[in-house]
């Protein structure tokens, strides 16, 4: 007999707090139950869920138990006992006001902690304090978010907001246009390896580049152009009319995008008509904030998560494997946007 198929409905209240849970929860745990009902809510079932995440089936059955009983309580760890904590609060309000002063210098950091606390730990146990005060150890970012309007991003997050809701209501159908590049010579993902003998790749310092061209939207919809010559206006614009003659000729299309010079040209300009006539609507984005535009966590996930490293021992290697990841996206790969 086959098993009645479970499903969760969740408000947009519900969302919000799984999402926050899902992407910033303290606990791994945590992390992983949040994700498992979002993937509930987006219509995947158990026995899906169970093959994703890497669980059993009665352990996904039992957290949509907890979290119809009780929400995101029900699916925290229940507190237990433990040794006693090597730092007290106020130990942690002195680790905080370090950690201010010397962000990228733990043995400095560490050294200061001791003289002003009189407490001896070990630098590992610093990194776990600061990690369940919810700080996180990353590349240090440049960004040109000093040059933004801040009025100006606020404008613009407010139109996409509603823009949302739109979409939500079925009055238009939203896309988040951009263009990235992959090449043997890209940035690598962080990967485990035994100590002593770290991943290793070939070195192509003059690789050739793939630049995809894409349009997605939150519901897992993704259109595509590929082409291994620069990124112009007359590419873009190629791009944009086969997106024009793919779409559904009855649904109105708003797509946004970033301010790049090829897309504020003359020649650029000059075919807005032409997509009005086909219901497409641009809307630029504010300069200078490219966390607006949800395309950009797709490319993250691309190039640091789902290509695997045979991808970059050849070009062509690079380019088939680029493609069947973007034709994969929707059914063997997918992102639980906010």
């Amino acid at each position: 007999m086959s098993r009645r198929l479970r499903f969760v409905s969740l408000t947009p209240d519900q969302q919000r707090i799984l999402n926050e849970a899902y992407q910033y929860g303290e606990k791994r745990a945590l992390r992983r139950r949040a994700h498992a009902i979002l993937l509930n809510h987006k219509g995947h079932t158990i026995n899906q869920i169970r093959d994703i995440i890497g669980v059993k089936r009665d352990t996904v059955s039992t957290w949509l138990s907890q979290w119809e009983a009780d929400g995101i309580e029900g699916l925290q760890d229940k507190p237990r006992e433990g040794r006693p904590h090597l730092l007290s609060e106020s130990d942690l309000a002195v680790l905080e006001q370090l950690v201010e002063e010397y962000p990228h210098q733990l043995p400095v950091l560490h050294a200061k902690f001791q003289e002003q606390t009189g407490n001896v730990v070990s630098q590992d146990t610093l990194r776990r304090a600061l990690k369940k005060r919810l700080y996180s150890c990353k590349r240090i970012r440049r960004s040109l978010r000093a040059q933004r309007d801040e009025t100006d991003f606020r404008h613009t997050q407010e139109m996409i907001n509603v823009l949302k809701e739109w979409e939500d209501e079925g009055e238009c159908d939203l896309y988040f246009f951009d263009e990235a590049g992959f090449s043997q010579s890209s940035s690598l993902p962080y990967a485990w390896s035994p100590i002593g003998k770290p991943w290793e790749v070939t070195a192509y310092p003059h690789s050739k580049r793939l630049n995809v061209l894409g349009f997605l939207t939150r519901k897992d919809e993704f259109f595509y152009h590929m082409t291994t010559e620069s990124v112009t206006t007359e590419i873009v614009v190629e791009a944009f009319d086969q997106f024009a003659a793919h779409k559904d000729p009855d649904a109105f299309a708003v797509v946004i995008l970033d301010n790049a010079r090829m897309h504020r040209s003359k020649a650029f300009q000059r075919k807005l008509i032409d997509w009005m006539a086909h219901r497409i609507h641009l809307v630029y984005l504010s300069p200078y904030s490219p966390e607006l535009n949800l395309i950009e966590i797709l490319w993250r996930e691309i190039k640091y998560r789902w290509l695997p490293l045979t991808a970059y021992s050849s070009f062509d290697k690079l380019c088939e494997t680029v493609k069947n990841v973007c034709n994969g996206y929707g059914t063997n790969y997918s992102i639980t946007y906010a």
